[in-house]
């Protein structure tokens, strides 16, 4: 059973593929072989959540949205022939690659400045110009909502998702706030950055097709989770 970040490194590298959270494959996932306690500490210790960053350097493991678009840690002995094989599986889109460019110039990025830099900006809500209306609005608890925008580009969570579940990006590292003690506080900005600068280009090159990596990725999950079948292999190797 999990107790420390070690733990999870451990189970990491000797699982290949650790999701967050439990899926139609049994023991697959941190989330069943953690306690509750852990999950969420109530005397402001750290808990699983806080160990992400940790885990991602002890393990030397990538990070991401690999598995079902969710959550999910995998080793560096299978990572690079996920990469192989999941970029022949999807053709960016122009957004998509848009800010993978962003990204690739500036090497790596926390969340916020990402969509800054790409234009995913929260727009304000139109201010009523009527004060009796706004006073109005205001006892009322009503928010004047944004005009639609025709032809509205994607959402920056999609995109980021889909360059995760592609294999072009990963999460480096999460980030926190800190009080004027120097504690941290809050939940944890995730900084985005490309496995090549990452792990650095050798590490991330296979010399085989994708083909031959899907092979080698199948072979793993079989020898890893004799009881897998081939649909549950299928979700944890394909595009979805």
């Amino acid at each position: 059973m999990i107790q420390t970040p070690h733990d999870v490194a451990l189970l990491v590298n000797e699982r290949g593929f650790l999701p967050f959270f439990e899926s139609d494959i049994p023991h697959f996932s941190l989330e069943e072989e953690t306690p509750m306690e852990l999950w969420f500490p109530d005397d402001n210790t750290m808990g699983v959540w806080d160990w992400k960053s940790d885990i991602i350097l002890e393990a030397d493991c990538a990070y991401g949205k690999f598995f079902k678009s969710k959550a999910c840690f995998v080793s560096m002995e299978v990572f690079p022939h996920l990469v192989n094989y999941r970029r022949a599986l999807h053709v960016l889109s122009a957004d998509e690659e848009r800010v993978l460019r962003v990204i690739r110039e500036h090497k790596s990025l926390l969340s916020g400045e990402l969509k800054k830099l790409c234009g995913y900006v929260t727009a304000r809500s139109p201010r009523e110009s009527n004060p009796l209306v706004r006073a109005y609005n205001k006892e009322n608890d009503i928010t004047p909502k944004p005009a639609k925008q025709r032809n509205a580009r994607p959402s920056f969570d999609s995109l980021i998702t889909h360059l995760q579940m592609s294999g072009h990006v990963l999460i480096a590292a999460f980030e926190y706030k800190t009080d004027r003690k120097g504690r941290t506080y809050g939940w944890g900005v995730a900084r985005y950055c490309t496995p090549e600068d990452f792990f650095g280009d050798d590490r991330i090159a296979v010399d085989c097709t994708p083909e031959e990596s899907l092979r080698v990725l199948r072979m793993f999950l079989k020898k890893h989770f004799p009881g897998i079948t081939q649909s549950q292999m299928t979700s944890v190797l394909e595009y979805r």
